[in-house]
């Protein structure tokens, strides 16, 4: 049971006790979004709800060696000559390591056995690094000698492994915008009644011009990557990570990122992090992240509210930042400025946010630290209002951040964490997008896809692409999550899904098998020949679109852009 199946059950049970339009008029009535959730949240309690969640839930899954050992045999089996399946293998082995108990040898168990992968798979830099990390968590005498001729022998291979492919160093091809340096000169921000603020470029843009490069105010890991990559700097390093060494749920590429974690976010997620993973979404874990990364750059919440309510900090953009001292302080006034939409909200929208509100900070006040940080009410009303904010800003306002699509992979498998950036939030929606984001780690490359001209408007998709969703499909999608009808060309003209675009006469394909054999391989040399090829092409023939062959030539150019900077899980390289 998540979150949106207790606010439903709720909802029928005050519907069957012909309750609701007796709490819809009460919570209606409420001014402040605080007490609205303060409302829910003693109705829950009323209810019985959070003893329920109690009940069926463990809020931190505890160290347990029993657990560590089955997970730990797992892996073998995964690992075995039968099947030589080395990911299953190394995250079985991972979940082993975060189990284990302190003290116990099932955490040098695990670090050894990681090892053995690694020197099967010819990782033997890697695999030196975690027998150290076992010799360092006191691995049994009586295996050393397998640890030490495994090191023995790593150390004559360790030449013959190659070295890490680097990504391209991507450069953007304008001058820096004069207020906002990350981005290119020609672009600027519009606001309209109708489109509200929106980015447009005052020169013409051709397909693969680098336009923005943008760094996230802070990030949070989806919990299907946690014993893959680290929960601090989301790199993937599973195959030399440490774990929390509290929880079972959260791993580190290093003790600094361990200690950093632990000095801010992670002990307030820590002691409910399981709670966390199992009943709430991305969109939850962002705008908690938000608020929990905000608290730490403020040494008092009296110090925050100040700030948060200071008319100088109210609906500001990345365009209203002093980049001349560019703090974290500074980077969250934009955060804080990201419109919520709230007048557009029906009262269920709003009693359903204030259920997931009400939940959300019920735990995490009640078995977290953070009660001791709010100090009493009135800091407990701001923090709630505070998430409240960012519960309404996040659907449309934070992002993916994805790899490359992969053949047999569901979009849960690519997209590893979610951002929160000052400027991508500031692109509109378009079924038919003419950018395109790229990640390298969480730091963001905007492309432009489509030729745009002096005057146009910069479009990004919030994931209602016409070439996979009909137009009908688009529509009431978008108009549920995120309070608007599109307009945009594809919904205008009903342009047809992938499976039914169809080619247009005397325009050539400018790839073959060729193109989609090499890319789908990952081969960096080719993806770097032939990347300018397909820009030329889909800016040449822009007046074409959409047609099939400039669907092909944008699928490799997409594969080759996330190639080139390496948006790519090492699953797939290998």
């Amino acid at each position: 049971m998540d979150v949106y199946d207790i606010s439903d059950d709720l909802v029928k049970k005050l519907s069957d006790w012909k309750l609701i339009g007796i709490i819809s008029g009460k919570f209606n009535e409420l001014k402040e979004n605080y007490s609205k959730v303060n409302f829910v949240e003693h109705v829950l309690i009323d209810f019985k709800y959070m003893d329920k969640i109690l009940l069926n839930n463990k809020v931190r899954e505890e160290k347990c060696n029993k657990k560590s050992s089955d997970f730990r045999m797992l892996g073998n089996e995964q690992f075995s000559l039968k099947n030589r399946k080395y990911f299953q293998a190394l995250e079985l082995y991972n979940k082993s390591i975060c189990y284990s108990e302190p003290g116990s040898e099932n955490l040098s168990i695990g670090y050894a056995n990681r090892s053995a992968v690694l020197f099967e798979w010819k990782r033997f830099r890697e695999c030196l690094i975690n027998i150290e990390l076992a010799r360092k968590a006191n691995y049994p005498i009586r295996l050393m000698h397998k640890l030490d001729k495994r090191e023995k022998d790593c150390r004559k291979l360790l030449s013959t492994q190659p070295p890490d492919m680097q990504p391209y160093d991507f450069q953007m091809n304008f001058d820096s915008h004069p207020q906002v340096p990350h981005i290119a000169d020609c672009l600027e921000l519009q606001y309209t009644e109708d489109e509200g603020r929106f980015i447009s470029t005052k020169r013409d843009l051709i397909v693969g011009d680098l336009v923005a490069i943008e760094e996230p105010f802070c990030s949070t890991l989806l919990p299907p990557m946690r014993y893959i990559r680290c929960a601090t700097c989301k790199v993937e390093n599973y195959l030399s990570l440490i774990p929390c060494e509290n929880c079972c749920s959260v791993m580190f590429c290093s003790e600094e990122c361990r200690d950093r974690a632990v000095a801010t976010f992670h002990k307030y997620e820590c002691p409910i992090i399981d709670l966390l993973h199992r009943m709430f979404n991305k969109i939850h874990g962002i705008a908690l992240r938000v608020c929990l990364s905000t608290i730490e750059l403020f040494p008092t919440i009296e110090e925050l509210m100040a700030f948060c309510e200071n008319p100088e900090n109210q609906n500001k953009s990345a365009f209203d930042l002093d980049y001349t001292n560019f703090t974290q302080r500074e980077h969250y006034r934009a955060i804080h400025g990201l419109v919520t939409n709230q007048h557009l909200r029906s009262v269920s929208d709003l009693f359903q946010r204030s259920v997931v509100c009400a939940i959300l900070k019920h735990f995490i006040i009640e078995h977290t630290p953070l009660k001791e940080f709010l100090g009493g009410e009135e800091g407990e009303n701001f923090f709630t209002e505070l998430l409240f904010r960012h519960l309404q800003t996040s659907p449309s306002n934070m992002h993916g951040i994805d790899l490359v699509e992969q053949v047999n992979e569901t979009k849960d498998d690519t997209t590893h964490s979610s951002g929160a950036f000052a400027f991508l939030s500031l692109l509109n929606h378009s079924c038919a997008p003419n950018t395109l984001r790229v990640y390298q780690g969480t730091k963001a490359y905007l492309f432009v896809f489509r030729p745009i001209p002096a005057g146009g408007v910069l479009y990004d998709t919030y994931g209602a692409h016409f070439a996979i969703f009909s137009r009908t499909q688009r529509i009431q999608t978008l108009s549920m999550q995120y309070r608007f009808t599109c307009k945009c060309e594809a919904c205008e003209n009903d342009y047809p899904i992938f499976a039914k675009l169809q080619p247009k006469l005397f325009i050539p394909y400018i790839n073959d098998e060729t193109d989609m054999k090499s890319l789908v391989k990952y081969d960096y040399p080719y993806a770097l020949d032939n990347y300018r090829k397909y820009c030329e092409f889909l800016t040449q023939h822009a007046n074409a679109y959409p047609c099939a062959q400039i669907s092909s030539a944008e699928e490799c150019l997409k594969m080759a852009l996330h190639i080139l900077v390496d948006a790519v899980p090492l699953k797939a390289k290998m």
